[in-house]
């Protein structure tokens, strides 16, 4: 006796279903298991997208991101052309930044090929300029920006500071050595025709020893430390470490933890590393830190606390510690950029020696 098809097709079906909502972990309306979701502050706009299990993956492309909604500013409008990293359009030569709180300062420490190569078109495209602190020694060695790089760096509005000679561990260094590691970068630096005025402590080493401190005040403005999301421009800020100003030294004579000569910064390849390269954590912390701020500034008027972000190689590679992946930094310069942040050099900000404090300049 010949077999009913449409029987046998409904039999199919049910027992389709049936499994699909017996079986733990599967549901009719979602095939793909859920991985992660980006997490999003409180009173910032959210949209939903959750990435499946290969996002996680070494080859995270760009599109896989979520497209966030741009944050209003506050007169009610959202900025959604690409910025001068000042605020304002790329067409608008003005110095003035917006009235804009959301503030960050980028700097890329060791003079890394990829910084030229893929980090600088990046920060070109959304319209942003950062500081380099170049290590003096290191600009002929395979992987790293030669003189020619740092000099089409600078041409395009990009900041050079120094990063020492050779990257050594400062604390362990003789009289002879420290001086020529900090006062010695500066001089091979501003013999290729640079103003240098800012220091940063290789391996963030250095900044709690007052004989290292004292060295770098001989030849430089400011310096700049790690290990802290935000910098406190008047640097009360700091929980474990409370002063009543910036100065370098309290009345007693201890070195104080942040300083003209100590500005506290935050390591995002150190992040990268503790999230274990894990691309959703990594842009989650990332978001995070930068709109820390918001707890502590009112308005362009009053900005008291800034993230110091730097990042040290850009590159194809994953997994790679000290190198963010290029499509990764692109996604984490787009939220920057489509959520309005202005976005500083580390020669912009200034330090009042009458009040002891720090300050934003054209801010």
């Amino acid at each position: 006796m010949p077999r009913n098809i449409n029987s046998d097709r409904i039999i199919l079906v049910i027992v389709i279903v049936i499994i699909l909502l017996i079986v733990p972990g599967i549901h009719p309306l979602s095939p793909i298991k859920i991985f992660g979701q980006i997490p999003f502050l409180p009173n910032q706009p959210s949209i939903s997208h959750s990435f499946s299990s290969t996002d996680n993956q070494s080859n995270l492309k760009a599109s896989n991101y979520p497209s966030k909604a741009p944050l209003s500013g506050i007169d009610g409008t959202v900025n959604t052309t690409p910025t001068n990293g000042r605020g304002g359009s790329n067409n608008n030569n003005s110095n003035n930044i917006s009235s804009n709180d959301k503030v960050v300062i980028l700097s890329f420490d060791d003079n890394r090929k990829g910084d030229f190569t893929y980090a600088k078109p990046i920060l070109d495209k959304y319209g942003f300029k950062a500081t380099f602190f170049i290590i003096c020694n290191e600009t002929t060695n395979k992987g790293s920006m030669n003189w020619q790089d740092i000099a089409a760096m600078q041409r395009d509005g990009m900041d050079i500071q120094s990063h020492t000679m050779n990257h050594r561990h400062l604390n362990h260094l003789s009289a002879t050595a420290l001086q020529y590691e900090i006062g010695g970068s500066k001089q091979c630096i501003d013999s290729h025709g640079y103003n240098v005025t800012s220091f940063a402590y290789p391996y963030n080493e250095g900044s709690n020893n007052a004989t290292v401190v004292n060295e770098v005040a001989k030849y430089y403005d400011m310096g700049r430390s790690g290990n802290e999301p935000l910098m406190f421009l008047d640097c009360t800020g700091f929980k474990k470490h409370p002063q009543t100003d910036c100065r370098t030294y309290t009345p007693d004579g201890t070195l104080n933890f942040a300083t003209k000569y100590t500005a506290r910064s935050y390591c995002e390849d150190v992040q990268e590393i503790k999230d274990s390269f894990n691309n959703v954590a990594i842009y989650s912390d990332f978001v995070h830190v930068v709109n820390s701020q918001n707890n502590y500034n009112q308005g362009a008027e009053k900005i008291n606390a800034v993230p110091l972000i730097t990042f040290h190689n850009v590159g194809l590679e994953t997994n790679n510690p000290y190198t963010t992946n290029v499509d990764l930094f692109d996604q984490l310069m787009k939220y920057l950029h489509d959520n309005g942040f202005k976005v500083l050099t580390f020669k912009q900000l200034g330090y009042d020696t009458n009040t002891n404090t720090f300050y934003l300049k054209d801010v």
